[in-house]
């Protein structure tokens, strides 16, 4: 192994190190982000199956304006690294306003919309007992959005200036609050102004608690740091447009691609829904199990986007052909990993989420077709952020609406309900996705790597 690793050019090298050093955090801290829903499904699902039904319903419905909303900010991240590859710097203190005028504004749309909508939107696709049992979690979610949207933006921002400890170690306090809570709420021990805090209303009142004491110490923490004093990010800032405008379109693309992606997976949770409540109980855990193993890839693309940009926001091109390969090959070692553990103890696993014997056959099954996901899921999400921390911005979104939205979807109807697969047929769908969005993606960035070297002068 230590051969191995001495016979590899010092420059990727640095790569594979500068990429570690950055993302790990980021990992960590994407893991703990998710974290926070894989105890809300292991806590609500030892408690009840039904609960845990309700719970998922009202996550799902607010994941989809949740992560659009992360989408839309991520401009602060590209940005703010390009801006600090390019010695931009007078132009970073605008770029972090901006984000957070834009997250307060999402955040109270969006909250309203649910409050609003939500309900009767369930209830379109879904039984009534289900619905009436996730009404009151999907308000205290709603609510949520708008005090998580802020701390999203202090997590990108802090990232982008290679402070990602920072970042885990506020996940990591957030994560502990949340999991003392649920131990308080799920069981039922509290009631207060006549609602009885138990099951799915437990777990949605510890996130809402969490997410607000983890945004207010991001943002009082940056506005602490001695890093940060140059920018004077709380004093009047020049107008930029075009680095206002560019923001934008970096949020709108990624936005647009969270939307249809989380949105199709949120229309499978509502298919599993239509079916019963053994079924959507079981694909919560299948996706819940991939959502956490996902947030590696997503880790690595951050740390990607923000070396990438730099490399970008400087014009050097041999970097970026450098760290896209770095990334890939580090995303693809990871799920492969990931498939090998998967395999062998998927039946474990199973059984960690819960002892129902109604749900560990599906979850099972469900869990082994996963593997043939994981690996193209992985490597699209790493290609995308890559593509967008170069400004190739369109690409990513248009391949991610066509694999998820008008492939996806339609084929999770066709194999869950008309076929009658159930939650296999789902993660058939997803698989067809994966592989799609995975090949074209990060086929994409090695094409413009390969017409940036044609374009260089000999």
């Amino acid at each position: 192994m230590i051969n191995l690793i001495t016979r590899i050019e010092p420059q990727t090298r640095a790569a594979f190190a500068a990429l570690f050093r950055l993302s790990w955090p980021v990992i960590a801290s994407r893991v703990g982000v998710m974290l926070m829903a894989l105890m809300d499904t292991i806590i609500v699902g030892q408690h009840s199956s039904a609960q845990l039904g309700y719970l998922t319903l009202a996550q799902a419905l607010h994941w989809v304006p949740a992560l659009t909303s992360m989408g839309l900010l991520m401009g602060v991240q590209v940005k703010t690294s390009h801006f600090i590859g390019a010695g931009d710097l007078h132009r970073v203190g605008a770029v972090f306003q901006r984000g957070i005028g834009y997250a307060l504004m999402l955040g109270i749309g969006f909250m309203a919309l649910l409050l609003l909508g939500g309900t009767h939107f369930l209830g379109l696709v879904v039984k009534p007992d289900m619905v009436a049992g996730a009404h009151l979690p999907l308000i205290l979610f709603a609510c949520s959005i708008p005090v998580f949207l802020p701390g999203q933006v202090g997590s990108l921002f802090l990232e982008a200036l290679g402070r990602t400890r920072d970042t885990l170690i506020a996940t990591l306090i957030a994560n502990a609050l949340n999991v003392a809570l649920l131990l308080l709420l799920v069981p039922g021990h509290v009631t207060l102004f006549g609602i009885h805090f138990e099951g799915a209303m437990g777990a949605a009142t510890a996130t809402l608690i969490a997410r607000g004491l983890q945004s207010a110490g991001l943002l009082i923490h940056i506005l602490r740091l001695k890093e940060t004093k140059p920018f004077d990010l709380l004093g009047r800032q020049e107008k930029d447009h075009h680095g206002a405008a560019e923001q934008r379109h970096v949020g709108y693309a990624t936005g647009a691609a969270y939307f249809i992606e989380v949105g199709a997976f949120a229309g499978m949770t509502m298919f599993a829904g239509h079916i019963g409540e053994i079924e959507v109980a079981s694909w919560t855990i299948v996706l819940n199990y991939a959502s956490v193993v996902f947030m590696v890839p997503m880790g690595l693309s951050a740390g990607c986007s923000v070396l990438v940009g730099k490399a970008f926001g400087a014009g050097d091109f041999a970097a970026l052909a450098r760290m896209g390969r770095v990334s890939f090959i580090s995303a693809g070692a990871f799920m492969t990993a990931v498939v090998i553990f998967t395999a062998l103890f998927a039946g474990v696993i199973s059984r960690f989420y819960s002892h129902d014997p109604l749900l560990l056959p599906n979850v099972k099954i469900g869990l082994l077709l996963s593997c043939f996901f994981f690996i193209p899921d992985g490597l699209q999400v790493v290609a995308a952020q890559a593509l967008r921390a170069r400004k190739d911005i369109l690409a990513p979104t248009v391949i991610h609406y066509v694999s998820y939205g008008a492939i996806m979807l339609p084929l999770g109807f066709v194999f869950s309900i008309v076929f009658g697969w159930g939650v296999a047929g789902l993660v058939w769908a997803v698989v067809a996705a994966s592989l799609i969005s995975g090949t074209f993606q990060t086929a994409r960035y090695l094409w413009l790597d390969r017409r940036a070297a044609l374009a260089m002068p000999a």
